[in-house]
């Protein structure tokens, strides 16, 4: 791994083979095919941005290794008040330093998008207007939200609305009652917790 700037930092080929388990000729090969953008450095050497590695794990359905995950403020978008609540309660009881930031609209999150810059984002699947599912089309359609971790969450489950949202770029989709245990892990965070909410 190497830093290059104070926000910003890149991983080489054989780091990236001891974080995802593959061997480092794997990784040359998805960067040498375009699988796997990456940057030359003078030398030559081939350096891959943190967000675009994670990106290309998460497209193919790869196991993002906790190193890479770098969650410090999550946006909770539900329209059930007392599950935001709840959840906010929760997680801050079990991660006091991660920043749990919550709205209660498709409309309003996508504006906290815009001003509290998530890293993370927890949206619930079916809410008046627009639902979760095209919420998380949009934050993976664009440039500037594509790195943010998208987390679904629903009182319904049904593979339909599973499979919506992984094909709409989501990593995970739980259901209600949320195990906060499981959330925190998928947020690269530890806990003991074994509440839900």
């Amino acid at each position: 791994m190497a830093k290059v700037n104070a926000t910003t930092t890149y991983y080489t080929s054989h780091a990236i083979a001891r974080l995802v388990r593959v061997s480092p000729s794997t990784v040359l090969s998805w960067i040498d095919k375009g699988l796997l953008p990456a940057h030359r450095t003078p030398g030559g050497h081939r350096r891959v941005e943190a967000s675009t590695l994670v990106r290309f794990l998460r497209d193919n359905h790869m196991p993002v290794p906790r190193e890479l995950l770098n969650v410090s403020t999550l946006l909770v978008v539900d329209d059930d008040v007392v599950f935001l609540r709840s959840i906010e309660r929760l997680l801050k009881a079990h991660a006091s330093d991660l920043v749990v930031e919550t709205a209660d609209s498709a409309v309003d999150g996508l504006l906290k998008v815009g001003t509290v810059r998530p890293d993370a984002v927890l949206l619930d699947a079916y809410m008046p207007g627009m639902n979760g599912v095209e919420v998380c089309r949009r934050l993976n359609g664009s440039a500037e939200t594509r790195h943010i971790l998208v987390l679904a969450v629903t009182g319904q489950p049904s593979e339909e609305i599973k499979e919506q949202f992984r094909e709409a770029g989501a990593a995970q989709c739980f259901t209600k009652p949320v195990d906060v245990a499981a959330l925190l892990a998928a947020l690269g965070w530890t806990s003991s917790a074994s509440t839900t909410a």
